[in-house]
């Protein structure tokens, strides 16, 4: 499927209007009677809302109308029952909808949404099924489940042929934009645009499509761009003084760069070795740029000085979701140190081979 570049323009276009979609949601809830509930309208991640409504049970019935800006969101509804909270997340299409939300019975409580037969529902549900029919074999603890990487990956393959089996449907593509995100890996990447090459050419097309398009083309460019023996990117930056960095500035010098973040854990577990290794070469001419991928200034800045750190500090003081220094290398995940040799080649990177930085000194030493 080729993308029209002309379709891509007029569909962005189109999609900035909450008019397009129309819905209205008719639920019926005895046990809710006078009680308040609210609809939540979800970014296409699941996480956020764009939009909240609110009414109350009157009669049995309560009833939300409103725009959607694609023919379906994800929603969330939230309610208290007998003093709890509760909520439910599901795929609502444009058009009229009545459904029923019942309480549930026993100990755990659990409401139910029945009489919403919509094809989206009903992929959804078989994507919930996929799901449980892998994780369910390993028990729920304290901390999660600890889910083998191989039984990860097969969910995520299960997911994509099951987008692939509706390739007509647009919560195929909400769908794939979230397994799209499920993982941050070059095989990963082209088997999404397997999947995506699949969909109708209006939904490949669509807003939310040429979305997925674009971030997997750009992973697998930046990805292949920053492999061991390529010529590193050159960018500018902000240092901690708002000067302006250039990493031409280190032309024909031996440096680490390091894309870090103050709310990164693993990130602060390697910290001390990454000092350590500075202090160890920097006499022999090593320099480290140290990205913070974050907007918190302050903290950024308490960070640099409550560990002494005195190499390059910079950021683009934007949060990691929003930062292009970083998937321009193919980075989506903090930390990752890429090592640059005198002749501007990448002799080093940790997310493609060594992400415990096992062989990060005897690549320095290679280097220097």
């Amino acid at each position: 499927m080729k993308v029209s570049f002309l379709i891509m323009f007029m569909l962005l276009l189109a999609g900035t209007s909450y008019a397009q979609y129309t819905y209205i949601l008719n639920i019926r809830s005895q046990e809710l009677e006078g009680k308040k509930i609210k609809l939540y309208l979800l970014d296409n991640a699941g996480h956020q809302a764009l939009k909240i409504d609110s009414s109350v049970c009157t009669n049995g019935m309560i009833r939300f109308k409103g725009a959607l800006s694609q023919p379906v969101h994800f929603v969330e509804l939230g309610f208290k029952n007998k003093g709890k909270s509760a909520s439910l997340k599901f795929p609502l299409d444009s058009g009229e909808h009545s459904v029923r939300l019942e309480m549930g019975k026993g100990s755990n409580e659990q409401p139910s949404l029945s009489g919403l037969e919509t094809s989206s529902m009903k992929i959804r549900t078989e994507s919930e099924q996929l799901w449980h029919a892998l994780y369910d074999k390993y028990p729920l603890g304290p901390h999660g489940r600890t889910i083998p990487k191989e039984i990860f990956l097969e969910d995520l393959k299960n997911q994509l042929q099951l987008v692939s089996n509706h390739p007509k449907d647009f919560f195929s593509v909400l769908l794939l934009y979230r397994i799209s995100a499920g993982e941050v890996s070059l095989s990963h990447a082209n088997a999404v645009l397997e999947a995506w090459a699949k969909l109708d050419t209006k939904l490949g097309e669509s807003p939310l499509g040429l979305s997925i398009y674009k971030r997997q083309k750009n992973f697998i460019k930046g990805y292949l761009a920053a492999q061991v023996g390529k010529d590193i990117i050159n960018f500018t930056v902000s240092d901690i003084d708002g000067n302006t960095f250039d990493s031409q500035s280190l032309s024909g010098q031996k440096y680490l760069i390091v894309l870090s973040a103050t709310w990164c854990l693993p990130c602060q577990k390697q910290l001390p070795l990454l000092k350590a290794l500075y202090d160890k070469y920097k006499a022999s001419g090593l320099k480290v740029v140290y990205f913070n991928n974050d907007d918190d200034v302050v903290k950024w800045k308490e960070h640099i000085k409550k560990n002494e750190l005195t190499w390059i500090n910079v950021s683009e003081r934007l949060k990691f979701s929003n930062s292009k220094i970083p998937k321009s290398f193919g980075i989506y995940a903090v930390p990752t140190c890429i090592l640059v040799d005198a002749k501007g080649k990448i002799t080093y990177n940790s997310d493609q081979e060594d992400t415990g930085l096992d062989k990060l000194e005897a690549a320095i030493k290679h280097t220097i």
